[in-house]
């Protein structure tokens, strides 16, 4: 069973664009490439980033974005907030899904790492992806790169297995997790990785 993102139901009711009535809003998972492409739209701003976050995360239109009251929208904010931050983990954890999988499978080796929502590569459907540590001819190649986002998803995509498109389907959280071990791979000496307590 794969993590469903909440239902926000709203204080104050909206009109839909086809002016029926919204009194609840199934939230949505943030996927990587279309968080990527909302905030270069947005620019600078924090709150413009948060405001095309928004219309990501609730399917909404501008026109029923700007109706809702500020409390839903500080709702909807702190959502859109934890999954611009937060590791897939802490969404495991919430839904209680973390001890009935994650932990049983997945967490005795820190480098199989559960995804938020499956991920279809080439005709396969993947709950988790395995980590491999990467060559430090991966790592020099990774330098050159220009942007420190082109050399994460450079490095992300030789240490999973993945092509750079497929990286765009990851959800947020799902990448945020991968960067969280990928930095242990490139920051941390041998020792840390024989020590049981590495995860």
């Amino acid at each position: 069973m794969s993590w469903m993102p909440p239902k926000h139901v709203l204080l104050s009711p909206i009109t839909s664009d086809d002016e029926s009535q919204i009194e609840q809003i199934q939230l949505k998972p943030l996927f990587y490439a279309a968080q990527k492409e909302a905030l270069a739209r947005a620019g600078e701003d924090e709150d413009d980033q948060f405001f095309e976050l928004a219309k990501l995360a609730t399917g909404l239109s501008i026109k029923e974005l700007d109706q809702l009251k500020r409390p839903d929208y500080v709702s909807i904010a702190q959502y859109v907030h934890e999954m611009s931050t937060q590791p897939t983990s802490y969404f495991l954890q919430q839904a209680g899904e973390a001890d009935e999988v994650s932990d049983v499978e997945l967490s005795d080796d820190p480098d199989q790492v559960r995804l938020l929502q499956p991920l279809n590569v080439a005709g396969r459907s993947m709950i988790s992806l395995s980590l491999e540590m990467p060559v430090l001819r991966a790592t020099k190649a990774m330098k050159k790169l220009k942007t420190a986002k082109e050399r994460a998803e450079f490095i992300t995509a030789h240490c999973t297995g993945l092509m750079l498109p497929d990286l765009a389907a990851l959800t947020v959280p799902d990448w945020t997790q991968l960067q969280v071990r990928i930095d242990d791979f490139l920051n941390k000496p041998a020792a840390f990785f024989r020590s049981a307590t590495s995860k």
